[in-house]
């Protein structure tokens, strides 16, 4: 059954149920005859599917109770994989410092492994350090991820995992080169990609090359053709039942898609899906650390006393950390009313964000919005539409006749931008904003005695 788990097309062939359910079986076997090797392959199979679910809870509980089994037997490959797949789930999860000391710990135990396996151990780590350098905004991913590729391309020709990996890279590298604009580039290697994949059983990846794909075509204003593309990537992610939170992005695309094509109906509806998504990854964000402290408390009780000094040491950096949040929320707000002095006044001060989201959100989507709005970004609309889901529906439903220029002014009226201030980030004369205003108005029946920015602040 061991053989079983470790067919690379067992996702194709099984499923992710059955899967879990042979390993499972494999765990309970091997425990009864006390077979730590199978209990260990058990659990990283199990972790690895729990992986691709991004169920990172249920992950981390089979990761702990695997490093213990490994470092018991002895199997240093095994223990290695445990800390990759342990610092994947942080590097996933926003947390590059707890990643990082996972995969220091998987690096130093190469020289317990023989090479041919040390290849794939140094690759999956520079993939993981490409990601946490994304996370602190660094220069060096696409370094990481051409160290991760030329490892690869050093294993055995006869090795079955050789070409998914080829592949991975080589998306990685196009998925980079696509946040960096380059688009031709990220093409060329979203190609080496299909070559390597397309005779693989297992065509979950293609979720991902079809939504960089779908935004290439977004950005080339071919609308229709990226809309085809996310569509391929959704019937994957049904098909397969994995990479569920990349809705969140594919859903983002069609909202731009749907923009493009001034159907605003479609992309307003887009926009809510993704941003339901974005609370929900916050919410299983600020939970992970909770539950891998929790996790080990049940395996190892001998570290109780460790871990109560970890819990009062996160509860001490939750407190300070609010604190600082609240005074900076503070003074935000004072800063945004003197910015705001030659703005035509509402007539009462209702925040501009729902009092349901926390102070350190409201500010980093407002700031977001700001920055987007006074370059002049083309993304501004769609970000907007993101954190403000039911503004355009209700505008719309007053009078489905709006287009995206009226909509966009709607929004800069929202965030409480004067005249002066959309004409010289819209780049604009003064007097085409007045006009635009007054048509605005008459559109939406807002009548003159009526102080837009309080209308439109009003609309949620």
């Amino acid at each position: 059954m061991i053989n079983i788990v470790k067919d690379k097309n067992i996702y194709v062939d099984k499923g992710s149920k059955e899967v879990l359910r042979i390993c499972t079986e494999i765990y309970y076997r091997s425990k009864e005859i006390d077979y730590l090797k199978g209990m260990i392959e058990a659990n990283l199979k199990m972790a690895e599917v729990y992986l691709n679910e991004q169920d990172y809870k249920s992950a981390l509980e089979k990761i702990i109770a695997g490093k213990n089994l490994a470092q018991q037997e002895n199997d240093f490959y095994s223990l290695s994989l445990f800390f990759i797949q342990e610092g994947t789930v942080y590097s996933e999860s926003g947390y590059p410092k707890k990643s990082k000391e996972a995969i220091e710990s998987s690096l130093n135990l190469l020289k317990e492994i023989p090479d041919n396996r040390a290849h794939l151990i140094k690759s999956l780590a520079y993939r993981i350090q490409a990601t946490n350098s994304k996370i602190n905004q660094t220069d060096s991913v696409l370094t990481y991820l051409y160290k991760g590729y030329s490892e690869i391309k050093k294993l055995n020709n006869d090795n079955p995992y050789k070409n998914q990996f080829l592949g991975f890279f080589a998306k990685e590298i196009g998925q980079e080169y696509y946040a960096k604009h380059d688009y031709s580039k990220s093409e060329a290697y979203l190609n080496d990609f299909k070559k390597a994949m397309d005779h693989e059983k297992d065509q979950s990846d293609f979720i991902y090359y079809y939504t960089i794909k779908g935004n290439i075509e977004n950005k080339k204003g071919n609308y229709l053709k990226a809309l085809e593309y996310f569509d391929k990537s959704i019937t994957l992610i049904r098909e397969y039942k994995i990479y569920n939170l990349m809705l969140k992005e594919i859903y983002s695309g069609k909202a731009e898609s749907y923009s493009g094509l001034h159907n605003y109906k479609n992309q307003t509806l887009y926009a809510i899906k993704a941003q339901k998504i974005t609370d929900s990854i916050n919410k299983i964000d600020k939970k992970i650390l909770d539950n891998t402290t929790d996790i080990k408390d049940k395996i190892d009780m001998t570290t109780v006393d460790n871990h109560k000094k970890n819990k009062y040491l996160v509860g001490a950096l939750i407190l300070i950390t609010g604190t600082v949040f609240y005074i900076f929320y503070t003074l935000r707000k004072k800063n945004i009313k003197k910015e705001l002095q030659n703005i035509e006044e509402p007539e009462h001060s209702d925040t501009i964000f729902s009092k349901n989201k926390k102070p350190e959100t409201e500010v980093e989507n407002l700031k977001e919005l700001i920055k987007l709005a006074k370059s002049n970004d083309e993304s501004f609309f769609t970000r907007f539409s993101e954190v403000f889901p039911d503004f355009n529906q209700q505008l719309l439903q007053i009078n489905p006749q709006l287009i995206r220029s009226d909509l966009e002014y709607c929004a800069l009226i929202k965030l409480k931008f004067d005249t002066k201030e959309i004409a010289r980030y819209k780049k604009v004369s003064i007097n085409s904003v007045v006009s635009k205003k007054y048509r605005i108005r008459k559109k939406l029946n807002i009548s003159t005695d009526e102080n837009i920015y309080t209308w439109m602040l009003n609309i949620v």
